[in-house]
């Protein structure tokens, strides 16, 4: 026979303690989560998800529905122009390294005004040698480090205003880095100050873990731990056809891509995605501070 489980009861009272402490805070997560949920179910009643879209095709992929639906609704609440949802990207950093391979030519420059990008890039950009990187194919990088992990602003300005930048690419997530994550406010002010002396550099974003939450790929916020594989690029439309030819061929672009039963769990995930963000918070919020009030920092 196993002992019967008990809880310690030092820890329960804590545990009730700290709940009733953190309500403003889970109240304040609680009214975000039904504002997404309504973000992603007015997209949902505007493409008129139904049955059909959960079908499925095999081969080259073409008149997709239900997959082109989905590029529909995740632009939408994106709030960008157009987007690329496939179980072709195997990751995030497939999905960053297709882009920047889109949008760099020989000769032009990328900037990080983030610093270093996560270690995974390390090899997609050439800061570690490789011989299919951006490096070995003559593209340039530079960086701009981060200052208590903000953006330098006035380096950035003197940077871009020479106008010989090609893409400036921002990580809001920490990665495996020391920083704090990026704020929406913080990103939205260098991308402003960036625009006074510079309207030509293409600005992208890796939102890593940044969907529907306050600090990429669909195994994580948007697949609201449903969808088993694939990430997303989402931005103005012209730019993501360039990412749609470099991941399918040229010419083909977004018209190719069998969706081999995926479209369900692509669905059934972001609309998930709002709810399944707000309790991982939640729990990530409570866990903190149970750790504190045992002292640990």
């Amino acid at each position: 026979m196993y002992e019967e489980f008990k809880i310690d009861e030092r820890i329960e009272k804590l545990s009730q303690e700290v709940e009733e402490e953190l309500a403003d805070i889970f109240k304040s997560i609680n009214k975000q989560c039904e504002l997404n949920s309504m973000k992603v179910l007015n997209a949902f009643q505007e493409y008129n998800v139904s049955e059909m879209h959960f079908g499925t095709t095999t081969g080259y992929g073409y008149g997709d529905i239900g997959r082109d639906t989905i590029e529909n609704i995740f632009a939408r609440v994106l709030g960008a122009e157009d987007a690329l949802v496939r179980n072709q990207f195997i990751s995030g950093t497939h999905a960053l390294t297709v882009t920047l391979f889109a949008m760099l030519r020989p000769e032009e420059t990328m900037l990080s005004i983030t610093g270093k990008p996560y270690d995974t890039l390390d090899e997609v950009i050439g800061i570690v040698e490789n011989k299919s990187s951006l490096k070995a194919h003559n593209v340039n990088y530079e960086q701009i480090d981060l200052i208590d992990s903000n953006f330098n602003i006035e380096v950035i300005k003197k940077r871009v205003s020479k106008n010989d930048i090609k893409l400036i690419t921002i990580q809001r997530s920490r990665g495996y880095a020391l920083r704090k994550s990026l704020q929406v406010e913080e990103i939205e002010k260098a991308i402003k100050a960036i625009r006074e002396v510079n309207n030509t550099a293409i600005i992208m974003l890796d939102n890593c873990y940044g969907e529907f939450v306050q600090v990429g790929s669909l195994i994580k916020n948007l697949g609201g731990g449903i969808a088993p594989n694939g990430a997303y690029v989402a931005g103005k439309k012209d730019l993501i056809e360039l990412v749609a030819e470099r991941l399918t061929a040229p010419g083909l672009g977004k018209e190719v891509g069998p969706t081999l039963g995926i479209n369900k769990n692509f669905l059934q995930g972001l609309f998930m995605a709002p709810s399944v963000v707000a309790n991982s918070l939640k729990t990530a919020i409570f866990a903190s501070r149970m750790l504190e009030k045992l002292g640990y920092k």
